[in-house]
């Protein structure tokens, strides 16, 4: 249950992370700026990011094929990262001088574009993993696994947006060069996430000859899953940046004890940093350690080898009606191993099917305490369904009983290699 817990909160959390974090240091920014249009802007694109990564959702789900998720994110992170130009340029310049009326309405646009282009991307990414734990329960959403996972989907959001919330409250006490210091960094963090993200597409599917660049971004996009710590530690710089920002200096209209209360107000702000920095903390440990059990794999028991003779697959019955999981490897005629999975289900009745399924692939599935588990989602299966498509399922595989052995044609088991290549 814990894995299954991890396996939702894990994600969750980082695509939070995400999105949260950079949207909280610049609504620091945005709040004490004398220009209102720039909040409303900041406000309603807000409320559009929402709604429109769940609608996009809700088509990429429905239809399938009518919303490209590799297209669709990467235009959402060209409006993220034109923004993101616009508003650093504008704010590096600001630490020289005041900004002009041009410069106010290009940062309003900046401020739609990466607050719209954030969302888009981080918000399918996220919308998009408790929808995959809806698909394998088939309709089964009072059971306690799936209770759990949605727990943990929650749970992630929850500490997601609550370290956003702390970035805002810690970077709102951050004087203004500062704040524009650690909002380039975590831009720039995030950028370059994006940026490996889309050179990634360009390279599948050999667009602009970017397939060209695959030698030289193949260790990036193998540690595409480490740039998490990198938005992670660029966040550390918010408390710490706190932490070292200077006593405010004694304005000349503040007697001893008025300057005291401006004093003891900024050492009441920094608490923000040290609330940013624990959340920030177990964030991490929650990245590192829970996703390393989260993704920890139960070992398969090695698979039984069998040949075809006379195009039939044959397996005594005596072999697999113990009521256990028993697993076979076929070597098709290209070398691939084609596994297959047999359980009895009661009698003569027996589940058969591919040892993979079409939402988590090859992964394969394990028997724990007596139930049938796939390997990659923790999801159990009911016996009595497998051999049955749909969901989490084992592919089935078309079989028949006779002369006291599972008999399975070798035809159908060269067909099945597609799904283990």
């Amino acid at each position: 249950m814990l894995q299954a817990f991890l396996q939702q909160l894990v994600p969750a959390l980082e695509e939070s992370i995400k999105l949260a974090v950079p949207l909280g240091i610049l609504l620091a920014i945005i709040l004490p700026l004398p220009d209102q249009s720039i909040r409303r802007t900041f406000t309603r694109v807000l409320k559009w990011g929402f709604f429109l990564s769940l609608f996009m959702t809700a088509v990429r789900v429905g239809t399938k094929s009518a919303v490209n998720r590799e297209i669709f994110e990467s235009m959402a992170i060209a409006v993220d990262l034109v923004g993101a130009v616009i508003l650093c340029t504008i704010l590096l310049r600001s630490l020289h001088r005041e900004w002009t009326p041009r410069e106010e309405r290009l940062f309003r646009f900046g401020t739609g574009a990466l607050t719209l282009g954030l969302f888009l991307y981080h918000g399918l990414e996220l919308w998009l993993i408790p929808v995959a734990t809806v698909q394998v329960a088939m309709g089964k959403y009072l059971t306690l696994t799936f209770l759990v996972k949605m727990l943990g989907f929650f749970g992630g959001i929850f500490l997601g947006f609550l370290s956003g919330y702390l970035a805002y409250k810690a970077a709102a006490a951050l004087n203004h060069g500062r704040l524009v210091f650690v909002f380039s960094v975590q831009i720039a963090a995030t950028a370059i996430q994006q940026v490996i993200f889309v050179l990634t597409v360009l390279m599948a599917r050999q667009l602009f000859g970017a397939e060209s660049l695959i030698p030289y971004m193949a260790w990036f996009i193998d540690n595409q899953n480490k740039v998490i710590y990198a938005i992670y530690f660029v966040s550390v710089l918010v408390p710490f940046t706190l932490f070292l920002q200077p006593r405010p200096e004694r304005p000349v209209w503040a007697n001893p004890a008025q300057y005291r209360q401006i004093v003891s107000s900024a050492i009441r702000r920094k608490r923000w940093g040290s609330g940013l920095l624990a959340i920030l903390i177990l964030t991490i440990f929650v990245s590192s350690v829970g996703g390393w059990y989260a993704n920890k794999k139960e070992q398969l028991v090695p698979a039984v080898d069998v040949k075809a003779e006379n195009g039939l697959v044959q397996i005594p019955l005596e072999q697999v009606s113990d009521g256990h999981l028993h697993r076979y490897a076929f070597h098709a005629s290209d070398g691939t191993t084609v596994r297959v999975i047999i359980v009895q289900k009661g009698g003569s009745a027996f589940g058969v099917g591919l040892d993979a399924c079409d939402i988590c692939g090859a992964t394969g599935y394990f028997e724990r305490d007596g139930q049938i588990v796939c390997r990659l989602c923790d999801v159990v299966m009911n016996k009595a369904t497998i051999g049955l498509p749909g969901g989490c399922n084992p592919i089935p595989v078309e079989y028949h009983v006779q002369n006291g052995a599972v008999q399975i044609s070798a035809d159908t088991l060269e067909a099945a290699r597609i799904h283990f290549r």
